[in-house]
């Protein structure tokens, strides 16, 4: 997962809308060849540049890309040049928080410094057994098998990179894992602008040997996605 900061300098003189740029010297922003660049056209091109370039050095080149590259409007164009969706609510969010604080939010969605989309859970399989997990076993214990015993292999649509998986007993069996979003720096005030969703979902599948009670619920030995959504 990429890490790249997203605390930047160039906060104090940003601004919310392009400004109007005034020539400059040959070398010193849109000047190339004795020509004007538009500004359009730098922008068009500066939008083509990996997030973390911008944000480390094209923004200390001179100036005009200082302030071009402090603008809100640019950056909104750059997340979704970048193939990120923003929905109406938080855009709306985000134009009316501290400016500073809203270009860190989309320098960091653009450089990819969060881990947004991502399974933030360790050891999700088992494939390290129960490592990272905090376990209440009942019956005969909460084990970890490969390939599964008793019941059809993990299908591909799973996505999973490998068969691995999580076995109760006869009695419930418990698995926990706690998971701090700042540890992963998703400091509190960026989920009160993203207000992400939260999903939790687990693969299950009845072993044949316990199919008589658990009937109502599998009407065969196949996997099925159990899916929890959080929002806010």
């Amino acid at each position: 997962m990429e890490e790249v900061g997203v605390r930047s300098k160039i906060c104090p003189e940003a601004t919310q809308d392009n400004r109007s740029f005034q020539e400059v010297p040959e070398g010193n922003g849109f000047i190339f060849f004795g020509q004007v660049l538009p500004i359009e056209m730098c922008e068009e091109i500066l939008l083509n540049v990996p997030a973390s370039d911008l944000i480390k050095s094209v923004t200390k080149v001179c100036q005009n890309w200082h302030h071009l590259l402090t603008t809100l409007n640019f950056w909104l164009r750059k997340v979704k040049r970048d193939g990120f969706h923003l929905s109406a609510s938080i855009e709306k969010r985000l134009t009316e928080e501290d400016l500073c604080r809203a270009l860190r939010v989309l320098q960091g969605i653009s450089s990819r410094a969060w881990p947004l989309n991502s399974n933030l859970i360790h050891n999700p399989s088992g494939k390290d057994r129960l490592k990272h997990w905090i376990v209440q076993h009942g019956g005969n214990g909460l084990k970890v098998e490969c390939p599964p015993s008793g019941s059809n292999a993990i299908p591909e649509k799973a996505g999973l990179p490998t068969q691995h998986c999580f076995v109760s007993s006869y009695t419930p069996c418990v698995r926990s894992q706690t998971i701090i979003l700042k540890s992963h720096k998703i400091e509190p005030w960026i989920m009160d602008i993203l207000r992400p969703e939260i999903h939790v979902s687990e693969w299950v599948c009845a072993r044949w040997t316990v199919m008589q009670k658990v009937q109502q619920l599998w009407s065969s030995m196949e996997w099925r996605k159990g899916l929890l959504l959080f929002t806010k």
